[in-house]
């Protein structure tokens, strides 16, 4: 099933993406954050911690 944009299929994105089984939780999140900024949804960036 392919993925919804938007910010709010983010969450059932990664449900998605984890059921499936191809994807660990880490890259299953980076994808759908992915998806979304894509999209056109204003997502920050994740800030390196020091």
């Amino acid at each position: 099933m392919p993925l919804k944009p938007g910010k709010k299929n983010i969450g059932s994105n990664i449900k998605e993406l984890e059921s499936t089984g191809k994807y660990p939780r880490n890259q299953a999140i980076a994808i759908a954050l992915s998806k979304a900024r894509n999209s056109g949804s204003k997502i920050p960036k994740k800030k390196k911690s020091k």
